[in-house]
């Protein structure tokens, strides 16, 4: 996570952002390589070209609306509620991973609207979210 978000975090709470750990770059590579595996493309490029034609949009849900409930999200796309969330901000070099129930309570401190996309999935690799910078919510069952 940019460090500007991890000082604004501070400032806005008086604590740290509860992030339960970054990733290290060997861990992001072969989740990276797993995610292009199981997308059927060769590159990040791939990815992204399926990610903006195959994803599917989550249907009542954005991510600029105030009340946004994961929760509810997670249910209406049967993925089961997970511990711990996978956080990517860019090219998958970095994955930071933080508890759901931290992830839902400060959601507004993670995604930016209009500068941030971000990738969000968990330890079974079964499912992607993508936040999008104008805050559509888009998903893909891996």
């Amino acid at each position: 996570m940019e460090k500007f978000k991890l000082d604004n975090f501070r400032k806005e709470y008086g604590m740290e952002m509860l992030v339960v750990r970054t990733l290290p770059s060997g861990e992001c590579r072969a989740i990276r390589q797993g995610i292009l595996q199981k997308m059927k493309v060769d590159s990040l490029a791939g990815f992204f070209r399926k990610m903006e034609t195959e994803f599917i949009t989550v249907e009542n849900a954005g991510a600029e609306d105030e009340e946004i409930d994961w929760h509810k999200i997670l249910g209406q796309l049967g993925i089961p509620v997970p511990r711990e969330v996978y956080l990517n901000f860019g090219n998958f070099e970095t994955i930071d991973v933080m508890l759901f129930k931290d992830f839902c309570k400060y959601f507004s401190d993670v995604w930016y609207p209009s500068s941030d996309d971000i990738e969000l999935f968990d330890r079974t690799g079964t499912w992607i979210i993508s936040i999008r910078h104008y805050g559509a919510l888009c998903y893909a069952k891996l």
